[in-house]
């Protein structure tokens, strides 16, 4: 795509954001939207509408965890509590038009559970869709994720994930992801 500014077609609340040139739309719909670079499909921008904490079951069902709420510092505190992962201290942030709190995960190192479509690899469960029985998000082997979990007044909130899958090259994308996060616009939901 040229570099410039874009909203999305299909997430709601829109969202518009500015592009730098080598970078595309990897998702467009109504409760997913994604960004990557075109030189990788390891690393990106994720955003989702109102998900729910993820079942801890050793079978990863697509399933929310029972009893937890859906505001920003609900989900901040459940994540901050999942054994298996290292979660960096809250922060508080806005971004879009909307407050929030920003914490930066990562798997605990010797962390061995593992989904049973993940190849072995460690994981732990983090975000359903109240609206797709099909999706599910969780952290895998060395990933790293910088979360912001925005509240919506009165409306749920929205997750934007910086994310690399591959946990070596966060370094490298944080200061290209960072100014596409921060200039994001939500429309009104």
């Amino acid at each position: 795509m040229a570099p410039g500014e874009y909203t999305s077609a299909a997430f709601k609340p829109p969202v518009t954001y500015t592009l730098p040139e080598g970078w595309l739309i990897a998702g467009d719909s109504p409760d997913y939207f994604a960004l990557q670079p075109v030189t990788s499909d390891l690393i990106g921008i994720h955003v989702f509408r109102s998900p729910l904490a993820a079942s801890q079951a050793l079978d990863c069902p697509i399933a929310p965890a029972p009893g937890v709420g859906t505001a920003a510092a609900d989900l901040v505190d459940w994540i901050g509590a999942r054994p298996g992962l290292t979660v960096g201290d809250a922060v508080a942030v806005s971004l879009g038009g909307l407050g929030g709190l920003e914490v930066d995960v990562a798997i605990v190192e010797g962390w061995a559970v593992s989904c049973p479509f993940a190849g072995g690899l460690p994981t732990v469960p983090l975000f359903v869709s109240p609206t797709d029985a099909d999706f599910r998000w969780v952290i895998a082997g060395t990933e790293r994720l910088r979360l912001d979990i925005l509240d919506v007044p009165g409306n749920g909130t929205i997750v934007v994930d910086i994310d690399a899958f591959d946990g070596s090259l966060m370094e490298a994308l944080l200061p290209a992801a960072s100014p596409i996060v921060e200039g994001m616009r939500f429309g009104l939901p």
